[in-house]
């Protein structure tokens, strides 16, 4: 399976859960504290596909560079810094004989090889600033970011409230689907952006 197809079978699945809380959401015939229930659970799952993906395409991205057999030094400076981080702050803290050591083989341990990336971390709260920072690291850029990073911090914000249990009412169907459709632009984007990056 191609790297596309892995996000593309992702995506879908995901796509999927969200299709069948909508038709959920559009009976009429459903009383207002269901609906009330069933929105603030939309939007809890809402935000849970929208980190959920964004860390997998990232995942299957990174396993797809490494596996290309490139080296670490012909990597995007930022990509470069991401994948030696790990490296880089193991180096740090050695004995100052230890750290020389290391250093002098820096190149043919790190550089020369095929990188090694961490995992992606959102600390459960991907604002679109982290989002933002996520994608510098991969050296993407998602023109979409800009225009929906409002929606996507209050995704966050909201789904916040309500995972700490606090009252926060979701207004109505159209609202909600404003964030989801959000969420699938910049996902579709990112998808994109991920094959172009790849396939070049």
């Amino acid at each position: 399976m191609t790297p596309i197809q892995e996000i593309e079978n992702d995506l879908d699945w995901r796509e999927g859960e969200l299709a069948v809380l909508r038709i959920l959401l559009s009976d009429r015939s459903l009383p207002k504290r269901e609906k009330t229930v069933l929105l603030r659970s939309a939007w809890a799952l809402l935000y849970a596909h929208y980190e959920g993906f964004c860390k997998f395409a990232l995942a299957v991205f990174y396993d797809a560079v490494r596996k290309s057999g490139v080296n670490c030094r012909s990597l995007p400076f930022n990509t470069q810094c991401f994948a030696l981080s790990g490296p880089v702050k193991r180096l740090r803290n050695l004995p100052t004989a230890d750290f020389i050591t290391a250093l002098a083989a820096f190149e043919v341990n790190h550089l020369d090889k095929s990188p090694r990336f961490p995992d992606i971390e959102t600390n459960s709260n991907l604002y679109s600033s982290t989002l933002a920072e996520l994608l510098k690291d991969a050296d993407i850029v998602l023109p979409s970011l800009n225009l929906h990073n409002k929606k996507l911090d209050t995704l966050v914000r909201r789904r916040n409230n309500i995972a700490h249990g606090e009252k926060d009412i979701i207004a109505d169907v159209d609202y909600y689907l404003q964030y989801e459709d959000a969420f699938k632009t910049v996902a579709y984007e990112l998808a994109l952006a991920i094959d172009q990056k790849i396939n070049g």
